[in-house]
């Protein structure tokens, strides 16, 4: 034994510690204290997020979700079928030999046009900021008393961040419109996977008046679907991004590849293809087609007798838009790559019709308490945790029991039970770890709306605790700390120990 005082012991242990009695004491670790290793390890990949963990596996998850499971078999086709997006885009103005910008007759026309189809609101995704001299500007305001006589919302936008002081919209256009309404769409990372809830308010002269108005989707769902309560939104809407476009987009349209060919839409792939370019290749798991249906505005303004135009825009919340070259409204979204803004405001609209007002959120809201993405997360670990916990007392207890044999056939029957099952279930229980954590985050999903990005990283931590019981983290840290605070173990009492 050491000389000096109870401290220099304290060292000494520490510094040399008797393995025997380490491995001894391992037998005795408490439940309480696996629970607290397992929190404070969970909490650490939470809260300080090390390396960027966190948001990366959030982000990724969520793309490969949409992409593999959410938005080809998950999401319902409800909001396909009554939102869609009126498009203006280079062909349109080569086959109307139109350039670009139009006049305020030329807006007109294409509005009028989508009126008579009777929609149920129309959404401008277009700003007119600039006071510039048109003498069309008439032939616009007339064309929103239409929309107004025809019990039509027909909504606007206004600009945000101007550079030079100029009115969101312009006053005459903002005096005569239904509402306006704030476009900012919110970016992670380069990507858009989340909505803005609240936006800029503007008055009657399209100034801004405020902070605290509905965002642009939110604003037009709650008027539209008076009789489809929203959920009160304290987060971020977190989008899911359909991939089943709809099949009217198929018949007709098609993109440019980079060797300029032109092929169809969408193509067919395999499962066993998709989940390969889904992790190794996102660029080609991503579709070439908005997943809400598309009305070229040329064949609006030509007059063409199409059914599918009538299925598309009638008793539909149409978004009139634009795909422009050089118009820098667009951004990258996780199913389709670089897409037009006016396909995100859709898809929006398109969550919110599809849950009935009860959209995926960042946040979670319990007994009228709303917390965060990280609060969320350590809460709902905290099952996971203690039933591992539970699981792994169970496995202390069975291997304490398999260390003292009585006799030979006991002894034999260890070693069969230590082969079968601390062997066999070395796979088990990191599969039940994986399986517990979906579990408990799929749950949240049901009952409280939080979206996979926010409940995802529960899993992968959830098998790393699995991991940690598996090698008996929490049992050597017990051990040792028990050892080094003076702990014997119960069959060395007595004995001379380091």
């Amino acid at each position: 034994m050491p000389r000096g005082g109870l401290l220099a012991r304290v060292v000494h242990r520490a510094r040399k510690p008797n393995r025997v009695h380490v491995e001894k004491l391992k037998d005795h670790v408490p439940f309480w204290f696996v629970a607290a290793v397992l929190m404070f390890f969970a909490w650490l990949q939470i809260a300080l997020n090390p390396f960027g963990f966190s948001d990366l596996t959030q982000r990724y998850s969520q793309d490969v979700s949409n992409l593999l499971i959410t938005g080809p078999y998950l999401y319902p086709t409800t909001g396909r079928d009554k939102v869609s997006v009126a498009l203006i885009e280079e062909y349109t103005l080569q086959a109307l030999q139109m350039p670009w910008p139009w006049n305020y007759g030329a807006h007109k026309q294409a509005l009028d046009a989508i009126l008579q189809y009777h929609p149920k609101a129309v959404v401008v995704d277009f700003l007119f900021v600039d006071s510039r001299a048109d003498d069309t500007l008439p032939d616009l305001i007339g064309e929103i008393d239409r929309y107004k006589k025809a019990g039509v919302p027909l909504y606007f936008e206004g600009g945000t961040d101007l550079p030079f002081g100029e009115h969101p919209l312009r006053p005459e256009l903002a005096k005569a419109a239904y509402a306006i309404l704030d476009p900012t769409i919110d970016v992670y990372d380069g990507v858009v996977r989340q909505y803005p809830a609240s936006g800029h308010c503007y008055n009657a002269k399209g100034e801004v008046a405020g902070a605290t108005c509905p965002s642009l989707a939110l604003h037009v769902f709650r008027d539209v679907y008076p009789n489809m309560p929203l959920e009160p939104l304290k987060g971020r809407m977190e989008l899911v991004w359909g991939t089943n476009t709809d099949p009217i987009n198929l018949k007709w349209r098609t993109y440019h590849d980079e060797d300029g060919t032109t092929r169809p839409c969408s193509t067919q792939a395999s499962a066993v293809l998709r989940i390969w370019r889904a992790f190794f290749d996102k660029s080609t798991a991503q579709g070439h087609c908005p997943y809400n249906g598309i009305v070229p505005v040329e064949a609006l303004l030509r007059g063409d007798q199409d059914p599918d135009i009538t299925t598309l825009l009638t008793d539909r919340v149409v978004f009139y838009g634009g795909a422009l070259k050089g118009a820098q409204d667009t951004s990258y979204t996780p199913v389709n790559g670089l897409q037009a803004n006016v396909f995100v405001h859709a898809m929006a609209m398109d969550n919110l019709i599809s849950f009935h007002g009860k959209p995926y959120q960042n946040v979670m809201t319990v007994a009228g308490f709303t917390m965060g993405n990280e609060p969320a997360q350590v809460l709902a670990i905290i099952p996971v945790i203690l039933i591992l916990s539970f699981m792994h007392m169970r496995r202390v207890r069975a291997r304490k029991t398999a260390k003292r044999p009585t006799h030979e056939e006991e002894g034999e029957r260890d070693a069969i039970y230590e082969w079968f099952v601390d062997k066999g279930i070395e796979n088990f229980w990191h599969w039940f770890g994986f399986f517990l954590g979906l579990s408990i985050g799929l749950l949240l999903a049901l009952w409280v709306g939080l979206s996979v990005a926010n409940w995802v990283e529960v899993v992968f931590i959830s098998v790393e605790l699995a991991a940690m019981l598996l090698i008996g983290v929490p049992d050597s840290f017990w051990g040792y700390l028990h050892h080094v605070a003076g702990g014997v173990p119960d069959d060395t009492k007595g004995a001379t120990s380091a």
